[in-house]
């Protein structure tokens, strides 16, 4: 872990960051959580650490060390990134019940692999490939005992929060890269100031999620009653770096904030679409409260598109 560590501190040094206590924090935990947490799961583990580390520092510093090549993400088909130490390559079987994983190396599997992209014309990598399955133990596991009146109010409000943060991770990975790469100031201070108000929403929802929790314990192990379009809510923001970093890098500033506008806009559309939808009062709010709060981004993107164009002769 020392050599990983190292490697850390250095990349951090070329990209002129510091390599601050909570940075190192967390990148401890990290390494040595075992597993393949996700950053909620992560800054769980860090909290015990270090309890004034917020979830913005754990989610940057796992894109960090995604960067320096210290980790790895991994998508469990349930949209939300899971990573882990990138040590080797190898693949995984996962239980789509209980998320039970197991790791296996495959050397025929990885020049299958390379064999395929060659005889495709694909330029050859090798991915790590996710078996998606179900284990023993919950193929046999007895039936799931009833939460028949418990209040599902609540648990609806947990699956909501659950929803809405989610989204909030995305739109703030957005912004991120878009503010990485962007040159334009008019862009560039759109993006920052929403990226600023991603962040303090992640934090709160945080907060009133961990509240729910503390406040019902029997909440963890009620299963999800809000069954929600995950592809409709993974395609609300474009998630993938280079892609993001290319269409930023590309267009004009004009297309750049218009591409910010459509996101808005589908994530406005999908909390007022739920916010319709959910019967519980409790739930209800949480996505109507979110699509206030888009309605809100769509009105600043859109005045600063007019004020651009207002610019261009």
């Amino acid at each position: 872990m020392r050599n990983e560590i190292d490697t850390f501190a250095q990349f951090l040094r070329t990209r002129g960051l510091r390599h601050s206590k909570p940075r190192q924090d967390i990148v401890e935990v990290f390494l040595t959580a075992g597993g393949h947490p996700s950053a909620q799961d992560l800054y769980q583990q860090v909290k015990h650490k270090n309890p004034r580390v917020g979830f913005a520092t754990v989610y940057r510093t796992l894109k960090l060390l995604e960067e320096c090549g210290l980790a790895r993400t991994m998508d469990y088909g349930d949209g939300t990134l899971h990573y882990e130490p990138d040590r080797f390559q190898h693949h995984h079987v996962i239980c789509t019940s209980c998320n039970r994983t197991v790791e296996f190396l495959s050397p025929e599997l990885d020049s299958l692999i390379r064999q395929v992209q060659q005889d495709s014309h694909f330029t050859p990598k090798t991915p790590a490939v996710r078996i998606l399955s179900v284990c023993a133990d919950c193929h046999q596991a007895a039936p799931r005992q009833s939460w028949h009146g418990r209040d599902f109010d609540t648990i609806v409000s947990r699956d909501a929060l659950q929803v809405a943060i989610a989204n909030e991770q995305r739109g703030m990975h957005f912004y991120s890269q878009g503010l990485e790469v962007a040159a334009d100031e008019a862009t560039r201070a759109v993006f920052g100031r929403l990226l600023g108000e991603e962040e303090g929403h992640l934090e709160t929802l945080q907060q009133e999620y961990e509240s729910l929790r503390q406040a019902h314990t029997w909440l963890d192990e009620a299963p999800p009653m809000l069954h929600f379009d995950r592809e409709r809510l993974a395609g609300i923001f474009p998630n993938n770096p280079q892609h993001i970093a290319q269409i930023v890098q590309s267009a004009s500033p004009a297309a750049v904030l218009s591409m910010a506008l459509s996101a808005e806009w589908r994530s406005y559309e999908f909390f007022r679409d739920y916010a319709d939808k959910v019967s519980y009062s409790r739930g209800g709010a949480i996505f109507r409260q979110f699509a206030d709060e888009e309605r809100q981004h769509i009105t600043l993107i859109r005045h600063a598109f007019d004020v651009l164009q207002d610019r261009t002769p």
